[in-house]
């Protein structure tokens, strides 16, 4: 059945139409463009900490798909192909700390609606969608409003077509698959990410009166350069009623920042204002940030002594010469050549943050403490989780079974071409190539397992009901509260 649809044009300051931007070319040359190629197969050859387990686990051959696209361009230098080619090889890696960064322009470029949505599980057990919110200044009409449910994208069901952006996305595991592509329904960042396919979305959706329809047009924004200083804004504290009695709730956003101690004491200033009760600890959409700032924060929950997560570098001609042109990598140095002539793959693990510095304040919040995550709790993040975890700090409630599963530290093309000797060379445009360095594995009773591509399985599952979309979480907190008193 088909249902009366209007496009609306949406005026917001500071944005463009997609179909305004797609004729803009990645590159002037195909000497442009066999240099990325090029860089990119030894980077992922030399570099890549994770090329033998996404070989194991995912069965893809990226070195040989490297071969292949050079051999494409060759044939075919056409500047739309090419990018939608080398996108679906970056993306394939489902590991977002190893992508390629497309160029000027397209660097600065965010895709999206001006909608949120969010899903909830039905007293069925069916998985429901629902406008939670709309962009500032975004007028849609009298019916499109927060809380109606969106049941058709473009003519089909909105769960298929989230299966089956899911399998374009950079998730390393499933949970992480869903809930990006249920992201990336209404926002796509076009720096890694491949452009929607159409320019005009056609949503069916239930309204007052039934089922009715809008059309869309995606919209694009220009974003500046995200800084690597914590923003203000980052951490956000209150406490909260729950059908449990009162606790504290501190949401950290991310751990970017460049003062590790100015943030530790933040968090620690912000924790001691809580109740003592019970902790709230929410995680959910953390994308990560510092290591050393995540790993420092866990002394605060615990009285037990933290140990540090290890790293580890793949053994390979080029991360043994990195280890002795930089004093940075010297700890990596002694294992990588003891191991020279043996099969292992890897160096042995050396913490990035020293023990004394995660254990210099002590415990600070003497309650209980739940942590809430989600799957796109990811990198930094997870190493905290996987801490919080593995200290016997308390539970982890995830509204996701694990989390977003990239257990690195990462690096830059740019910042590995400086090293004296190194191969690499400058890319045309400000283009650049993110790369896994440094795998990380987990300590206490999962010593020695990776949190790549496994993320870190919850404790506790919570799946979202229509009260948490549109109360701001109350069944969810509810349930962290009731777990705070089944710990205290």
């Amino acid at each position: 059945m088909l249902f009366p649809t209007k496009e609306f044009t949406v005026t917001l300051a500071g944005v463009m139409r997609l179909a305004s931007i797609r004729g803009l070319r990645l590159f002037e040359s195909r000497d442009e463009q066999r240099l990325l190629v090029h860089q990119l197969g030894v980077v992922l050859d030399q570099f890549y900490v994770h090329l033998p387990l996404k070989e194991r686990m995912l069965g893809v051959r990226p070195l040989e798909q490297v071969r292949l696209l050079e051999e494409e361009l060759a044939r075919d230098p056409e500047d739309a192909s090419f990018r939608e080619a080398l996108l679906r090889l970056s993306l394939g890696l489902r590991d977002f700390h190893t992508m390629v960064d497309l160029p000027e322009p397209w660097s600065r470029f965010t895709a999206f609606l001006p909608f949120q949505l969010r899903e909830y599980v039905d007293a069925s057990g069916a998985v429901r969608f629902l406008v939670s919110g709309l962009a500032p200044g975004a007028d849609l009409g009298g019916g499109f409003v927060r809380g109606v449910e969106v049941t058709h994208w473009n003519g089909e069901p909105l769960a298929h077509t989230l299966q089956r952006l899911a399998m374009t996305t950079a998730g390393a595991n499933q949970p992480a698959r869903w809930r990006r592509a249920l992201a990336s329904l209404t926002e796509r960042t076009l720096k890694y990410a491949l452009p929607p396919d159409e320019d005009v979305v056609s949503l069916t959706y239930l309204g007052e009166k039934g089922p009715a329809g809008i059309q869309l047009p995606w919209l694009v924004r220009e974003d500046g350069a995200r800084p690597e200083a914590r923003r203000p804004g980052c951490l956000s504290l209150r406490s909260v009623e729950t059908a449990h009695g009162t606790v504290g709730y501190l949401r950290i956003a991310d751990f970017f920042t460049d003062d590790v101690e100015g943030f530790v004491r933040e968090v620690e200033r912000s924790v001691r204002e809580l109740p003592g009760t019970g902790l709230i600890l929410d995680l959910r959409g953390n994308a990560g940030g510092s290591i050393h700032a995540a790993e420092c924060l866990l002394q605060l929950f615990t009285s037990s002594r933290i140990e540090p997560a290890l790293f580890s570098l793949r053994r390979t001609g080029l991360t043994r010469a990195l280890c002795e042109s930089s004093g940075e990598w010297s700890p990596w140095r002694p294992s990588l050549h003891s191991g020279a002539s043996s099969d292992e793959v890897f160096s042995q693990g050396v913490p990035l943050t020293p023990v004394e510095q995660v254990n210099g304040l002590g415990r600070v919040y003497t309650g209980p403490v739940v942590l809430l995550c989600d799957a796109l709790s990811y990198s930094a993040t997870e190493l905290f989780i996987a801490g919080f975890q593995d200290h016997h700090i308390g539970k982890v409630l995830g509204v996701d079974s694990h989390t977003g599963g990239g257990g690195s530290r990462m690096s830059w093309h740019h910042l590995l071409a400086r090293a004296p000797g190194s191969p690499l060379r400058p890319l045309a445009r400000g283009a650049d190539i993110r790369v896994a360095l440094l795998r990380s594995t987990r300590v206490g009773a999962k010593r020695g397992v990776p949190l790549e591509g496994l993320g870190v399985e919850v404790d506790v599952l919570h799946g979202y009901t229509r009260d948490d979309v549109l109360h701001g979480d109350v069944e969810l907190l509810n349930r962290a509260a009731r777990v705070l008193t089944e710990r205290a």
